[in-house]
């Protein structure tokens, strides 16, 4: 038996703190395979000491915040220790930290936050290398007072392996992570500079993150850490000599592998010129060549670096390191109803909504729904094209047309009914090949089902309808109750026939009621051919829904039984 398991590979280009919520929503989904793509030039605060005491390394406090989001938090174990990695030295820890690292975080462990054997081992060892490296470094106490137990620990593997991406790879293996923390660049030791709105030098990172100015920066630039330290911190620059020892990083082999396999690319929200910026100029080619859909996610609010900034600045900025020019270039952006960078005049991709939570901060539900909502939007709808089989009865497609009309009539409404020829473009196919009729209301429910599932087809099934099956038997639905029992046990049949051409457990496959996504044009030539054509289909995911369903008198029974034993024998031609 061949099974298909459906995955969705998502990258999200993020930073520390812009996309979290997102990222332990989509931590959580089975369908969605997750990769966080990440730089690592933070070097402020105890991550830039970090970077000093191990020369060559990156910075790994944004890395920290990331692994404590997916770090998966159903144990005890695993919830104390996200708590330890983000636990601050105490003045009297740091003076405890200075004569004997090893005591600390035994104490740490034993009184606050209890591990379990494993994850105790990896702690121990690699918090008295980090200890052991930076105390080489420093001894004052101002300095590592505060400082973060989980980037002393992040910095003692490095220290052990001298390499990035290799500690984040121990890290990220050592433990039961649902997804995938990716450094983008490789053998770097890079370090980031800018200019403000008026032309001034800001010679680190810290100074960008921090930058109090009222316009948004300007330009930025990645150069080695031998040629920053050749630089007067205080001296006056011009853009023109930063850009000739600037460099791109090279792109590392993971961050490769992640966009050339992702069916997903989120550029999400957050400190744009530290966080986002950089990774999208050292990942340019690659983001070109993916074949992803790609969605770009508006902040919510200013931060220093882009106080003030309009929202044709904010998307041009980025489209600047990708060799863009148009917003077209992303199949959808979405920004939230009270963000203060909103766009002048409507965009076709743009999709406006409430994606925030009560903090002002991106909720991670919200935010996943419009994405798969948007994604299937065209000029503010969501176009479904009605393919009727080519025997189906006029007075069936009457009754579809009548309630096309007032449903097409609702400006409340963004998923429209169209027929061949009334539109260009459509989001979904909805094939009707049967002797009854559904309600086309119930189709919104199905697309929610497979905007948020990634689903690519359902089939409908009354027989999987509770509802219609206590009134079908309580009531007379157009049909006898004896011709719903018939046709009930004959569903029943057929699903086992279905099970042994497919290996597939399908109720009801030979309903007659589809819908799949337009992007896989699969035609309909018949109900045989189209279900051969779906279960053939590698990475194709389908189930089969509840529907409510009307049968008309004016359909004989032995019209219906010629049309299954048809349909089934064309399964097998």
């Amino acid at each position: 038996m061949k099974l298909i398991k459906f995955i969705m590979n998502v990258v999200v280009f993020t930073g520390g703190n812009g996309n979290a919520n997102l990222i332990k929503h989509l931590k959580d989904l089975s369908y969605v395979n997750l990769s966080l793509l990440i730089n690592g030039y933070d070097d402020g605060l105890s991550t830039g000491v970090i970077r000093s005491a191990n020369q060559g390394m990156l910075g790994p406090s944004d890395y920290r915040k990331n692994f404590t989001y997916i770090l998966d938090d159903f144990t005890d174990y695993n919830r104390n220790l996200k708590k330890l990695f983000e636990h601050r030295l105490s003045e009297e820890e740091t003076r405890v930290l200075l004569h004997n690292p090893e005591e600390l975080i035994k104490n740490l462990i034993q009184e606050h936050y209890a591990l379990d054997r494993r994850s105790e081992n990896f702690i121990n060892r690699y918090f008295e290398s980090g200890s052991q490296k930076l105390l080489k470094f420093t001894h004052n106490f101002s300095i590592l007072n505060g400082f973060s137990v989980g980037n002393i620990i992040i910095g003692g593997i490095y220290a052990e392996t001298n390499d990035f991406n290799l500690a984040l790879y121990l890290l990220t293996t050592q433990f039961e992570l649902t997804a995938k923390i990716i450094n983008i660049s490789t053998a770097d030791d890079s370090k980031l500079v800018a200019f403000d709105g008026d032309g001034n030098f800001l010679a680190n990172e810290a100074d960008i993150v921090n930058y109090d100015g009222n316009k948004p920066l300007s330009d930025f630039y990645l150069l080695p850490l031998d040629e920053l330290n050749a630089l007067d911190k205080q001296g006056k620059y011009e853009k023109e000599e930063i850009a000739r020892i600037s460099k791109i990083p090279s792109l590392s082999k993971e961050a490769i592998k992640a966009l050339k396999e992702a069916d997903l690319i989120i550029f999400g929200s957050g400190t744009q010129f530290s966080s986002l910026l950089p990774s999208y100029r050292i990942c340019k080619n690659a983001i070109l060549k993916s074949k992803a859909q790609k969605v770009l996610v508006i902040n919510n609010n200013y931060d220093n670096d882009i106080r003030n900034i309009q929202f044709d600045e904010f998307t041009q900025k980025i489209l600047n390191e990708l060799d863009q020019t148009n917003c077209d270039f992303f199949d959808s952006i979405i920004v939230d109803t009270n963000s203060v960078i909103k766009p002048k005049q409507s965009l076709p991709n743009l999709t406006t909504a409430n994606v925030a939570d009560p903090s002002g901060k991106h909720d991670g539900q919200k935010l996943w729904t419009w994405i798969n909502r948007s994604l299937d939007t065209r000029l503010g709808e969501v176009p479904v094209l009605i393919s009727f089989a080519k025997n189906t009865e006029e007075f069936i497609k009457d009754y579809y047309h009548n309630e096309m009309g007032s449903l097409n009539s609702d400006p409340t409404r963004i998923i429209k009914f169209y027929q061949a020829g009334e539109t260009e473009t459509s989001s979904y196919t909805l094939h009707l090949d049967a002797s009854g009729k559904v309600s086309l209301y119930e189709i919104d429910a199905w697309i929610r089902i497979m905007q948020l599932n990634q689903l690519d087809a359902v089939i409908g099934s009354r027989f999987e309808s509770r509802r219609q099956l206590i009134n079908s038997f309580k009531h007379s639905i157009v049909e006898s109750n004896l011709i719903y029992l018939f046709a009930l046990i004959t569903s029943y049949w057929v699903s086992i026939v279905y099970f042994i051409r497919f290996w597939r457990i399908m109720p009801d496959p030979l309903s007659g009621i589809y819908l799949i996504k337009s992007k896989h044009d699969i035609p309909y030539k018949s109900l045989s051919y189209f279900l051969k054509k779906i279960n053939r289909k590698k990475n194709f995911e389908f189930v089969s829904l509840p529907i409510s369903y009307r049968t008309f008198k004016k359909v004989k029974i032995l019209t219906k039984i010629k049309n299954v034993i048809v349909n089934l024998l064309g399964l097998y031609v």
